[in-house]
């Protein structure tokens, strides 16, 4: 009977989680999305983390930049960064980027990039550009918490204003939690 009564409690909360759930949007101009197939209809929704601000965000953060997946992520770590030519850029706050990130990531926070930074100039400077000339400045590649983190993609956009020639900026919209969920290595910072 206690058996039999632990797998009804078990049910009933499994039963309940969805309820549980927080609706969230899928992005700031989007709650749900519906359609029809063959008769049936077809709704998708999200829940978890409130949007805004963990909307989900396009693959392309800006014009002309590249979004980029895992292997060509191994591959600029390979190329670039082993080169001391290129950054892999964690935009994330410093306690995200201590509890662990992408092996030979930096952590350069979102907010430093914005123009309204007094020190954005010297940032800039630390990146390669030196006097508004870009052609010494590092590749980047560019990544937050995941695709639902609106400060990578903004991040990106802010180079871009900056002068940052999109050629040498690269978007990894998947970002730490992409990572993590294909088993990668990640590192804590020092």
């Amino acid at each position: 009977m206690y058996q039999g009564l632990v797998l009804t409690a078990v049910s009933v909360a499994m039963l309940a989680m969805p309820a549980l759930a927080q609706q969230s949007r899928i992005s700031e101009d989007r709650d749900r999305f519906q359609m029809s197939v063959n008769g049936a209809s077809v709704s998708i929704t999200r829940s978890g983390v409130a949007c805004p601000p963990a909307c989900l965000q396009p693959m392309q953060a800006g014009p002309g930049v590249s979004t980029i997946g895992e292997l060509e992520m191994l591959d600029f770590l390979e190329l670039f960064v082993a080169g001391g030519s290129g950054l892999l850029v964690d935009i994330r706050l410093p306690e995200g980027f201590g509890a662990g990130t992408i092996p030979g990531a930096v952590n350069v926070p979102a907010a430093t990039l914005r123009p309204g930074n007094p020190y954005r100039d010297d940032l800039l400077n630390a990146l390669g550009v030196r006097s508004g000339d870009f052609s010494s400045a590092f590749d980047l590649v560019i990544f937050g918490s995941g695709a639902d983190d609106p400060e990578a993609a903004e991040a990106v956009r802010s180079l871009l204003d900056a002068g940052y020639p999109a050629s040498k900026l690269k978007y990894y919209r998947g970002g730490l939690n992409a990572w993590v969920a294909l088993g990668l290595s990640t590192a804590l910072s020092r």
